[in-house]
């Protein structure tokens, strides 16, 4: 799909069109460890540390709306021509050892 024009469905020609992007990830986190040994004694909770957030799947593509068709996008990170906050935030995380998300 050519994203210098305006997207168009080319099997019903639909002009409503959803960009879309599924990822798992699995998550862990460190369970009682002496950083969070006092708030357990503190408050009698089963207190966790977040460590790590490990991208396992994902899959990105275009959906026209009327016909449900799917074709396959790239939002990677040399793609100069989108500017979603989110999404930059997301995939740049990807990349780093302490991701943060913050604002």
């Amino acid at each position: 799909m050519d994203v210098n024009s305006p997207l168009i469905c080319p099997k019903c020609q639909g002009k409503y069109l959803e960009m879309k992007r599924e990822a798992t990830y699995l998550y862990t986190y460190k369970i009682d460890t002496p950083l969070t040994e006092d708030w357990s004694k503190e408050n009698g909770v089963w207190p966790f540390l977040f460590d790590n957030r490990e991208q396992l799947s994902n899959e990105e593509y275009i959906q026209c709306e009327g016909c449900s068709s799917k074709f396959p996008f790239s939002l990677g990170t040399d793609n100069t021509k989108i500017h979603l906050t989110i999404i930059q935030k997301a995939i740049r995380s990807d990349f780093i050892k302490e991701p943060e998300f913050w604002g």
